[in-house]
């Protein structure tokens, strides 16, 4: 048995050594890499100081070891204090009452033990036996006022875990748990030992504390690297909408709040359900990832077809500067949208703003500037061409059967006269019963043909009143074309009109062409 329990004490003492050598080496990425060297260092020290005390040894030796061991203890628990105090709060700055305390007692302990010979209030005596566990302590009264210093230490420790652990997310409450865990090891295991009488009477207690520093280890430690504790969850929070991701010094993932992970399972539906622990590259690119000049970086980013990010990242540091990671955020996805959705509103408010709203043809706000534009297109190989349209005795339709007949003959007329438009004319409704059309590229022949095609168009339009008549409105049509691009279009318009006021005043239902003699009759 004494054998076995050696080579026990030497395995933890390596295995304590080598976890605060791996912690030790990622001391800058946070505050509780050097609590857990700390805390496993001490427990190597401890753990190599009482494997010697484990066989027979001269009284002097056994006693300076077991003296001597209270350095280790001491420092584990402190270590142990520290990192669980870190992982329930990553903020946490011990103050300057809490820092004194945690030196100014274990000093005093420490003189208590090394002047004990003379006052032997820590170990009362210390007597041989003849076998296994070869020396019975008697423990003084500054014995139990140490352990019971070290154990409500660490219970301190243990209520803020427990805090953490009711009210934090799950990658907190995942490593306190496994923390509050770790805690409990060494007082339940010296408490089944008093009850059982096991293992002689030797004290397993180092053995119990490095089970505290492994786990503790495994809650901060995940594959090698270091896994930090959540880095800004005073200012990450559940409730808010932004996707909000945190990331380690090392682009590690190492929080995300529920909006973040619901965004990530719609655009990377392959990732697992729980990033932490992924690389932050999975899902984050190079721009987010990248140096912080300032700080901080702001830009927005179609982070895929549809879905819009206002991506701020921030650099996080603790209360010495030194970084401790970043937070990536947020989603625009809904704003954007907003924002397309008042750009398309805007957009169809400034289009009916140019349409006749009876006819849904444009008016004369559009007409003028756009007609104006197509008559500096003009040109001897390109002749632009205007047509002036009145529907006739349209007084007489509104006076016999009222204004909403007369809008259902303007409404019919306009949409035979688009209908009958191509690609490229243009077609308004300039106010009562008047049209005007405009025809690029239109010379004289092309024009006479088509003013045939939307006098007959109109010809054709039948309406039928609320009384059950049929009306076949007429409609008068005046011509006019200019190769001019320097000239007005109001003129050429003038132009029209008079060829339409000659269509009219002939008899209507009829087409008359600028500078015709006679009305050109349709046929």
């Amino acid at each position: 048995m004494p054998a076995a329990l050696v080579a026990a004490f030497t395995l933890a003492t390596v295995l304590n050594a080598a976890t605060a050598a791996l912690a030790w080496r990622q001391r800058a990425r946070t505050p509780a890499a050097r609590a857990l060297a700390a805390a496993t260092g001490s427990l190597a020290l401890w753990s190599a100081l009482t494997a010697p005390q484990l066989v027979r040894l001269p009284p002097a030796v056994h006693a300076v070891l077991a003296h001597a061991s209270f350095a280790g203890i001491l420092g584990s628990v402190v270590g142990l204090h520290l990192l669980f105090r870190l992982v329930a709060d990553p903020h946490f700055q011990p103050g300057r009452a809490h820092r004194a305390h945690l030196v100014l007692v274990p000093t005093a302990i420490l003189l208590a033990v090394a002047t004990d010979p003379w006052h032997h209030l820590v170990f009362a005596a210390i007597s041989p036996l003849p076998g296994p566990p070869w020396y019975d302590s008697r423990f003084g009264p500054l014995f139990w006022a140490h352990a019971g210093w070290c154990y409500l230490l660490l219970l301190a420790a243990d209520v803020r875990l427990a805090r953490a652990w009711l009210t934090g997310t799950s990658v907190l409450r995942a490593q306190a748990g496994t923390l509050l865990l770790a805690g409990a090891v060494p007082l339940a295991g010296n408490v089944v030992l008093t009850a059982t009488h096991a293992f002689s009477g030797q004290d397993l207690t180092p053995l119990f504390f490095t089970a505290t520093g492994v786990l503790a280890a495994r809650a901060v430690l995940r594959g090698g690297l270091l896994r930090v504790v959540p880095v800004a969850r005073g200012a990450v929070v559940d409730t808010i909408g932004d996707h909000i991701v945190v990331v380690d010094v090392g682009g590690t993932v190492v929080d995300v709040n529920p909006a973040g992970r619901a965004h990530l399972r719609l655009v990377r539906p392959h990732l697992p359900r729980d990033p932490v622990g992924l690389p932050a590259s999975e899902f984050l690119g190079p721009r987010a990832l990248g140096d912080l000049p300032g700080g901080q970086v702001h830009y927005a980013l179609e982070y895929r077809p549809g879905v819009h990010l206002d991506v701020k990242v921030t650099a996080i540091t603790d209360r010495r500067g030194r970084p401790l990671g970043r937070v990536v955020g947020r989603d625009v996805t809904d704003l954007v949208q907003t924002r397309r959705r008042l750009e398309e509103l805007r957009a169809q408010l400034a289009e009916e703003a140019v349409r006749d709203p009876l006819t849904g043809l444009h008016n004369r706000r559009h007409l003028d500037p756009v007609a104006a534009g197509l008559v500096r297109g003009a040109g001897p190989d390109r002749p632009l061409a205007v047509l002036a349209v009145d529907v006739d005795h349209f007084k007489a339709v509104n006076d016999a059967h009222g204004h909403a007949t007369g809008d259902d003959v303007l409404v019919a007329v306009a949409h035979a006269l688009a209908a009958t438009a191509r690609t490229g004319d243009l077609v308004a409704r300039t106010g009562g019963e008047e049209f005007v059309l405009v025809l690029p590229g239109a010379d004289p022949a092309a024009l006479a043909r088509r003013a045939g095609d939307f006098h007959r168009a109109c010809a054709a339009v039948r309406v039928t009143t609320p009384a059950g008549d049929v009306l076949s409105p007429t409609v008068s049509v005046g011509t006019a074309v200019t190769t001019d691009p320097a000239a007005a279009f109001a003129v050429v318009l003038a132009r029209a009109d008079g060829a339409l006021y000659e269509a009219k005043a002939t008899g209507r239902d009829r087409v008359v062409h600028a500078g015709d003699a006679e009305p050109a009759h349709p046929r």
